[in-house]
């Protein structure tokens, strides 16, 4: 493809950058989270005007607003809850969606627009990673939706070539790529020949093969090498074949078999083949076939059996074979599947068998030219679907028979398909043609077709005029029949022709003689045809393929049936076909019919197919082209772009100019055009005039969706394949679990060049593609419409979010490669791990690993196992890290390398224990220090580990240090304490920050715990060696432990902290286990609020507090809290009341600052009034609880009583309620003397 100064404006060419990783930046600390390994690609924002870094670039980005809408992550707290706290429900998802309003707008083009307006918080934020991964799903999608071939054939008939074999130019579907001649040491054994010679291509074996009389040669056709020969056959081979043998009857080295026929006997002969070196062994393996002429042999591949036939007989035949004997059976056998009785076990030669019998020399030809045969029928071809179980056979009378194969031994015949039929069939579907007459055209070749290509068609069958015949089998029951799965077919009918293509324009495809004299044809999956012509002084060869892409769109954009659409050429070829193979891996990308044909989606990944023709002057390799060969090579890039759509133009071209395999000129020809030819991305048109306007309304441009269906075709083959397969075996009486990986390393090495080249591609050009230039830099462009703006907006998310995926996908799969590269340590590092991770991994797939949180933090367990195992070993975690870090950045952040510091620290600190306490102590205090680096990001699990080891080394107040900063890091803000003195209210986004505090705490109390667990054991046992060392019960002074110090020591840590929230906890901890008096000995900031906070609704707090005060000699806020006290509305008798009031009384007479000095005059006036009244009170309760007068009455008794014994009345209600009512003189006048009632 040539590109004209008038078709392409100039485009600057970026100087090359430096080949490396160094380009990417840094690593990547989340999935979902930005990072600077995008440098110089500004990030998208709310609206075009949000600042982004410039042409040059660079690796940090402001973040507004908008942009948190786009891409921000919902904050994921650790669950933590307060012993006495309950949970607090969450509000319906339901009960917050706001409302949303409608604005009417017009665009520059005069459509009328609605722009939604809706509050941010009802949108769902997603990362770019997660946006990356809905379009690559779409895309993955869109291609496994290729119609399948019952829905192409529908209209193929009527279908036609759109580039001829005449001159297909740049579409052309097969090129030929290498010759390789028939070596001279080949050509002098074939002048030798004195009877027969036969040729053919094993490409199972990388050899072609000849045979030259009684001898068989062969060679290696892609070197013209390793020459081979056997010479051990006394009689002329008439029939050569290689099939696969029956597991479990030779060696596992034996991998194939080859066959050969001779007019006396059938050898079997043993094949091993590894690492292109050919070895034949012989098996002992022949049976006598006296007067047959063998002239096709077949074999399954699942079962191993052997089917062959002879000339002049309709008969098939079987091989059978095993590597024991017995008395009346051998180690090889033949057996006849179509006649019964003894003749089953012998061929009828008819009158002339004395005669051949004279005869025993006679090749294949003159057995059949001179003899004449009891039948006029011979099986020409047998064909093996092993799919279907079953076996086709093609008569010299174009007749088609399918048998049936049930099991292993049997043979049964379910179908007799006569060209008789055939025709009455296809006149059926009016597809009658001169080239189908049966008085002259014959069916010359049969190709099964396997379920995952079709459910429908079951054999393609190819015409001597070269039209093919696409034929279905079913069955059909009578009454009283039900139907099976495994039943065979018993009808078959052709549904579909494909004629050849038109030789003259003027000429309909049904009338085209262009494939006349057809003698032999070969189709392989996905649809390539091969079908040899004959000639006078060569064969030609006519090569054709489906146009995938064009019928991948038409399906896309027609509800109608796609046509069958096929690119041809005739091939170059010189000399007479003799074999046609396919020597690549058959092509398939889906295991079931609708995507199976689809090329494109797999051309990235899987080599060109590759078809051998041997002919009698060498061999020919012809190699399929790609879309990428049909760009490079069009004139037309608007044609191009006319048939294949913008998008797939701009995949092809990314996928020359971003590889290193194609030619600097041609790379820089599809660069140009993917850059200019990409399109811009718009408002989608619903056909109505009025669309929405959103960021999920636009159509982004040609240039997103080719960088999208590049990656999406890349990733395929892995995208939704587990990483490792796990395997349970016994060993021992246990059961052990193994791992290996489930994609080669050569796999992931070429998927990582692929992303590695594209990423590079697309950071040297991104000044120049819209989308991955900041928005303000290229607004400019679009002329500034709001619609202009978020189309820009939303290509801009688009690829940026493509690129962020891209990113993650190099290094999850740098990380597998490294992981799997050795199954030894694979198995190890798994091992290091817990039975519910390694099952979770076991089931990770490489798109969970690129695109899920879960996957970055299983591959987090994997890198922790990795780095422990190497720590266990002895080994530095610098050298690990080192490479976790260049390699896969992404899952081994700067607070991981930390971390694992941390963690080596604490196995050296182990290590030297025993030996060396002050070193033990050195490298506690850097692990712990490195631990409060980390505390922000580290995971609780791990928390909870490494406090786990410090605690094991009995350094609790480093453990408290370090859970309590990890708690003050989880909340910056101090939220959470907010939310705590708010009263804890429900449906708080505050809610969760406490919980992570509130984990960490209760960590904390667990280390305080063990610490006073290790006290309580140490003391028990140093009493219990006290007591059996000194006599006569007398006692010794005991010296200090150690571990009391520790003790003192963990919780003066715990006492210093300025956490405020935690202190509150701390509290409540003692109350929880009954110590609520050592709140007395603690002497923090915290301690008095905490004890006001709570002597309000805690009696016990209560009494706390005013001692409290009563130890800090502050006497007057203890007397304020005793007189609180005797007023609370707490259950208390009354004689607790004067109590409580006779010592604020007392508290009131003590000395006090000369500023509270009034104040404490008042309170202590106001106490004792009340205790005045309060005495009264109780007097009036001793008098009426001994008042012989309610004797009768208890109740009012009991009644009188609650009243009095609670708090303290005033007066008025004493007397008119109690003293007056009861008779009580003296106290009704002691009432008036203290109200000093002068009335």
């Amino acid at each position: 493809m040539s590109l004209s100064a008038s078709m392409y404006p100039t485009v600057p060419t970026p100087a090359p950058g430096p080949v490396g990783g160094s380009r990417l930046g840094a690593s990547v600390s989340s999935t979902a989270g930005v990072s600077p390994g995008v440098p110089g690609i500004g990030q998208p924002g709310g609206f075009p005007k949000t600042p982004t870094p410039g042409p040059n670039g660079s690796a940090s980005f402001p973040r507004s607003l908008s942009q948190q809408q786009l891409y921000q992550t919902p904050l994921r707290g650790q669950n933590g809850q307060h012993p006495q706290q309950q949970q607090q429900p969450q509000q319906p998802q339901s009960q917050q969606q706001p409302q949303q309003t409608t604005v009417v707008a017009t665009s520059p083009t005069g459509q009328i627009i609605t722009m939604a307006q809706q509050d941010a918080a009802t949108v769902a934020p997603q990362s770019p990673v997660e946006i990356a991964n809905r379009y690559v799903n779409e895309f993955i999608e869109r291609d496994s939706r290729y119609p399948d071939l019952d829905r192409i054939i529908q209209q193929s008939q009527l279908s036609d070539y759109p580039f001829g074999p005449t001159d297909p130019g740049a579409f052309t579907p097969f090129a030929r790529t290498r010759i390789s001649n028939i070596p001279d040491i080949i050509f002098e054994q074939y002048n030798r020949t004195e009877c027969y010679t036969k040729m053919g291509l094993f490409p199972q074996l990388q050899r072609a093969w000849i045979t030259v009389d009684n001898r068989l040669y062969f060679w290696n056709y892609l070197s013209g090498q390793d020459f081979l020969s056997f010479e051990d056959l006394s009689h002329t081979i008439l029939s050569v074949q290689l099939v696969k043998p029956r597991k479990g009857t030779f060696i596992d080295s034996i991998n194939h078999l080859l066959l050969l026929a001779t007019p006396l006997e059938f050898h079997v002969l043993a094949v091993s083949f590894a690492n292109n070196d050919l070895q034949l062994y012989d098996t002992g393996m022949a049976v006598s076939i006296k007067g047959f002429d063998v002239n096709s042999i077949a074999g399954s591949h699942k079962t191993g059996r052997i089917f062959f036939t002879s000339r002049g007989s309709p008969d098939m035949w079987e091989i059978t074979y095993s590597n024991t004997e017995s008395w009346f059976r051998g180690k090889c056998g033949k057996v006849c599947h179509t006649k019964g009785g003894l003749s089953g076990f012998a061929p009828s030669m008819g009158a002339l068998s004395p005669i051949t019998k004279m005869i025993p020399f006679s090749t294949s030809s003159v057995l059949s030219s001179i003899l004449p045969s009891s039948h006029s029928e011979t099986i020409v071809q047998i064909a093996v679907d092993d799919t279907r179980s079953l076996v086709y056979t093609l008569s010299s009378r174009s007749t088609l028979r399918a048998y049936h194969t049930p099991n292993s031994t049997d043979l049964a015949l379910v179908i007799t398909y006569t060209y008789a039929s055939l025709s009455s069939h296809l006149q059926m579907i009016n597809a009658t043609s001169p080239l189908l007459d049966p008085r002259s055209t014959t069916i010359v070749s049969i190709h099964p077709v396997h379920p995952a290509e079709s459910t429908q068609i079951h054999l393609v069958a190819t015409t001597s005029t070269g039209c093919r015949l696409f034929l279905r089998a079913a069955r059909t029951y009578g009454f009283g029949f039900t139907s099976s799965e495994s039943a065979p077919p018993t009808t078959m009918q052709v549904i579909q022709v494909r004629f050849p293509p038109r030789d003259a324009i003027t000429q309909t495809p049904s009338t085209s003689a262009l494939l006349k004299k057809t003698r032999l044809s070969k189709i392989f999956a996905p649809g390539y045809f091969f079908a040899v012509k004959e000639g006078d002084t060569s064969d030609s060869l006519f090569a054709s393929a489906p146009d995938t892409c064009r019928i991948l769109r038409q399906s896309m954009t027609s509800p109608s049936a796609p046509q069958f659409l096929e690119n041809a050429v005739w091939a170059d070829i010189e000399g007479f076909v003799q074999a046609i193979e396919l020597i690549t891996p058959e092509f398939q990308v889906s295991n079931k019919p609708e995507g199976f044909g689809n090329e494109i989606c797999g051309q990235y990944i899987l080599p060109p197919a590759e078809v051998a023709v041997l002919t009698n002057t060498g061999v020919h390799i012809y190699t399929r082209r790609y879309m990428a060969q049909t760009f490079i090579e069009s004139n037309n890039l608007r044609q191009f772009i006319e048939f294949y759509g913008r998008g797939e133009t701009c995949c092809t071209a990314l996928s020359i100019a971003a590889s290193s395999r194609w030619p600097l000129d041609a790379r820089e020809l599809a660069r140009r055009a993917y850059i200019e030819y990409g399109g811009k991305a718009h408002v989608r048109d619903d056909n109505y005039g009025a669309v929405e306007l959103s960021i999920d309304s636009i159509q982004l441009s040609g240039r997103f969706d080719g960088l999208g269906m590049y990656i999406a075709r890349i990733v395929r083959p892995i995208w939704r394949t587990p990483i490792l397969k796990m395997t349970a075996s016994a060993a021992n009486g246990k059961q052990v679990r193994s791992f290996s990986s489930n994609i080669s390393a050569d796999s992931l090495n070429n998927y990582h060049i692929l992303l590695f080249e594209l990423y590079d591609f697309l950071d040297q050009n991104r000044n120049y593609i819209d989308g991955l230039t900041g928005p303000d830099t290229v607004l400019g462009g679009f002329g500034g419409g709001r619609s202009d703006e978020l189309a820009l907006q939303a290509e801009h998310r688009g690829m940026y979010a493509l690129l962020r995926l891209i990113v993650n996908i190099r290094e999850g799969i740098s990380f597998v490669a490294l992981v799997t590269a050795e199954p030894r340590k694979l198995n190890e590092i798994m091992a290091n791990l817990l039975e519910e991770t390694q099952n979770r991994i076991s089931k990770l797939t490489f798109q969970d690993l690129f695109t899920t949180s879960e996957g970055t933090e299983l591959a987090k367990d994997l890198v922790a196992a990795i780095v422990n195992q190497s720590i266990t070993a002895g080994g530095s975690v610098d050298s690990v890290v080192d490479i976790l870090r260049k390699r896969c950045g992404s899952f081994c952040s700067t607070d991981d390398v930390i971390l694992f510091k941390a963690i080596e620290y604490l196995h050296k600190a182990k290590s030297v224990a025993p030996t060396d306490p002050d070193m033990k102590l050195q490298f506690l205090r850097e692990s712990v220090r490195l631990l409060e680096k980390t505390a922000g990001t580290i995971p609780f699990e791990d928390l909870q580990g490494a406090v786990k080891e410090l605690l094991s080394l009995d350094f609790h107040p480093g453990a408290i240090e370090v859970v309590l900063k990890a708690a003050k890091e989880a909340d910056r803000g101090n939220l959470a304490l907010g939310y705590f003195s708010d009263g804890l209210p429900a449906l708080d986004p505050r809610e969760e920050l406490y919980k992570v505090r509130a984990q960490c705490y209760n960590l904390v109390f667990d280390i305080c715990e063990d610490v006073d667990a290790k006290v309580a054991e140490s003391e028990a046992s140093q009493q219990q060696q006290q007591q059996l060392l000194t006599p006569g019960g007398t006692t010794q002074t005991l010296a200090p432990l150690p571990i009391t110090a520790l003790q003192t020591e963990t919780y003066v840590v715990a006492y210093s902290s300025r956490d405020e929230l935690f202190h509150y906890w701390f509290y409540d901890w003692f109350v929880s286990r009954g110590l609520a008096n050592r709140l007395l000995e603690v002497d923090t900031p915290y301690i008095e609020s905490y004890l006001e906070r709570n002597s309000a609704t805690n009696i016990e707090q209560a009494n706390l507090l005013w001692l409290f005060y009563a130890k800090k000699d502050q006497f007057y806020k203890a007397g304020q809290v005793l007189y609180r006290l005797s007023q609370s509305d707490f259950e208390l008798p009354l004689g607790q009341r004067i109590e409580f009031l006779s010592r604020a009384r007392g508290f009131c007479n003590c000395y006090c600052p000369p500023g509270q000095r009034q104040a404490m005059l008042r309170l202590l006036q106001t106490t004792q009034d009340e205790l005045v009244v309060a005495f009264i009170q109780d007097d009036i309760l001793g008098r009426m609880k001994t008042d012989e007068r309610l004797a009768d009455d208890e109740k009012k008794r009991a009644e009188l009583a609650e009243r009095l014994d609670g708090k303290v009345l005033n007066l008025s209600i004493l007397y008119n309620e109690f003293a007056s009512p009861l008779g009580y003189k003296d106290i009704c006048e002691a009432i008036v003397k203290a109200a000093d009632y002068n009335g």
